[in-house]
């Protein structure tokens, strides 16, 4: 296999010395290699650049329309923001305009009541954060105001020339922006007439300020700034640009058309940008460009307009470009080196094949290991579970034993005296007896038997029913009242009878341990169903688990026990068990803290239940 293209191509133009002359496979070798040279020379001179003109084409034509999207949601967020600040304290005016103090001081303006809606309209506008709040009568004279006692205070000045004030009187209400002519302060205001028996009494004024807005719009990544009915700027995070014109001879596209002239005004520093929707500004590292949105405000008297940077543009069509074009060159080289080594990759993939299937082969057979080993384990908890029973299983057979020999003597009496009846009473009781003891050896035999490792529906009931009476005599013994709220229709889970009785031994002789030595001793089991799942819970009302051990407690060999009560294996395996059931086993504290009891929650698979 040659080394290097390149030194073949020098190899087959060069003199070729006597002593080593030049085999004829190799210059057919060095025939069959020139295509794939030109074809690689013809993909870097012109298919690089032409690609990388398209792909910055397309890339540029995606970022525009996807940056105008943006651009137009982000413009509703902050049409939207300023709608809700322009209408958030709007019931203000209104509710004032309503009140009876207002209405009072207005029919009667004597000092006493002038003082109260003085100092009323003073603790409105401090927890407003308005600028001001006012009370004009009839004429435009200002009665009472929030800014009393300042030096800029509103009281006994005439504003009946403002359009908000002559808009409430005439209409009902009235809204403006302008300069304030006694506070210099700029601001929006909101006036509503104030009536009472069908007569004029005057107009309650807010005034808001837009501080608040524009330190919010502050932080964004877009210029933003609203233009009045005349092209006027008098909000925005660009202080520079505020009471600014817009300019008149761009080809700028405006949802609503500047009523006024800039004559006299500063006019905002833009220029065109090479589109209806495109500004450029002089800035800092030179010229830049940017997107210009716009939307009308309510009424149709303010626009919002928003300026987002093209840079993002130029970027992905710069990136795309050099993308397209390292994409084309390692398209041409890689299909020039696979011409050179196509034997060797061939080599190295059916090694990598044999290899990988060496290792899939092992993978299988640690895996069936592990699963044997994972049975075996699983096995020998069931039945040490059996062998910490075992006290319990014996007084539960012990006492049958003794009752049946009872009987026995009994009816052995009975019958010399020829009591015949009474004999049949007790041979009646005798086969209850035996009944008993053959449902818990049953019960026994169906627990300690091997799982079969299939997975079918299972009844959680009898689950629940099974593992219940093995742990009877113990719960019996430590007199702990049990609980059980299940369904009144059989519920059906995705699992394995065996292993899922094994889990709730587990998880109950678990609480009924964990209450040994508590005054209140209650376990509850209780099932809820959902979206085709099953959540059954085991709760107790013990000590609960310590934070410290809630991350540790499914991991193999801890416990919280005493040394030789328990290996710490049983929680472990029944998590194993529910996870191959495809649910989950979890652990927690009731009410959420330790001392409470601990609850936890196996959550099941349904199916499909025939009745």
């Amino acid at each position: 296999m040659l080394s290097d293209p390149h030194d073949l191509a020098t190899d087959s133009t060069a003199p070729i010395p006597p002593a080593a002359p030049a085999s004829p496979a190799a210059l057919l070798v060095a025939r069959a290699l020139e295509r794939p040279r030109r074809l690689l020379l013809v993909a870097l001179l012109l298919g690089v650049p032409v690609a990388a003109a398209c792909a910055a084409g397309w890339a540029t034509s995606r970022a525009q329309d996807e940056l105008r999207e943006s651009a137009a949601a982000q413009l509703a967020l902050y049409d939207a923001n300023l709608r809700a600040e322009l209408e958030r304290h709007a019931a203000i005016p209104l509710a004032l305009a309503q009140d009876a103090e207002v209405r009072a001081m207005l029919a009667d303006p004597n000092p006493a009541a002038v003082d109260s809606l003085n100092r009323k309209l003073e603790d409105i506008a401090r927890a407003l954060g308005a600028l001001a709040l006012y009370v004009m009568d009839a004429r435009g004279q200002t009665v009472a105001a929030s800014n009393w006692n300042s030096p800029a205070s509103f009281v006994g000045e005439n504003f009946s020339y403002r359009p908000y004030f002559r808009m409430a009187i005439d209409q009902g209400e009235g809204h403006h922006f302008a300069l304030g002519t006694t506070s210099l302060v700029p601001g929006y205001y909101t006036a509503y007439r104030v009536v009472a028996e069908n007569r004029t009494l005057g107009a309650v004024v807010l005034k808001l300020g837009f501080d608040r807005l524009e330190r919010a719009w502050a932080p964004g990544q877009e210029k933003l700034l609203v233009t009045d009915r005349d092209g006027v700027v008098f909000i925005t995070n660009m202080p520079a640009w505020r009471y600014h014109a817009l300019p008149r001879r761009l080809p700028i596209g405006l949802p609503v058309v500047p009523e006024g002239t800039s004559e006299g005004l500063d006019v905002l520093p833009w220029a065109f940008g090479g589109a209806s929707d495109r500004i450029a500004l002089a800035e800092k590292g030179g010229q830049r460009h940017y997107l210009l949105t716009s939307a009308a405000m309510p009424g149709g008297d303010w626009t919002l307009h928003s300026l987002t940077s093209l840079e993002p543009v130029t970027a992905r069509a710069w990136v795309a470009g050099l993308l397209a074009a390292a994409l084309v060159a390692m398209a041409a080289l890689t299909a020039y080196a696979v011409a050179l080594r196509r034997v060797a990759l061939v080599e190295r993939l059916a090694l990598q094949e044999e290899s990988r299937a060496e290792l899939e082969r092992r993978v299988a057979a640690a895996t069936a290991d592990l699963r044997a080993a994972e049975n075996e384990l699983t096995q020998a908890a069931k039945l040490a579970a059996l062998g910490q029973m075992s006290a319990g299983i014996a007084h539960e057979i012990n006492q049958p034993l003794a009752a049946m020999r009872s009987f026995a003597d009994n009816a052995v009496v009975l019958l010399e005296r020829g009591r015949t009846d009474a004999v049949r009473a007790n041979l009646v009781e005798i086969a209850e007896l035996t009944d008993r003891m053959a449902a818990i050896t049953r019960q026994l035999k169906g627990f300690a038997r091997r799982a079969s490792g299939t997975l079918g529906p299972v009844s959680v009931h009898a689950a629940v029913a099974q593992a219940l009476a093995l742990l009877e005599s113990k719960l019996r013994r430590e007199d702990i009242t049990v609980e059980v709220d299940l369904p009144d229709r059989p519920v059906l889970v995705v699992g394995e009878d065996v292993r899922l009785q094994q889990v709730l031994v587990n998880l109950v002789g678990n609480a009924a341990d964990a209450m040994r030595g508590s005054p209140v001793r209650r376990l509850r089991i209780g099932l809820v169903t959902a979206e085709g799942e099953a959540l059954l819970s085991v709760a107790d009302s013990g000590s609960g688990i310590a934070d410290a051990a809630l991350p540790r407690l499914f991991v193999p060999f801890f416990t919280t026990k005493e040394a030789g009560e328990g290996l710490g294996l049983g929680l472990s395996i029944s998590h194993g068990i529910v996870e191959d059931f495809g649910g989950s086993l979890t652990a927690a504290n009731r009410n959420g803290k330790p001392g409470h009891g601990a609850l936890f929650t196996l959550r099941l698979k349904t199916t499909e239940q025939t009745s």
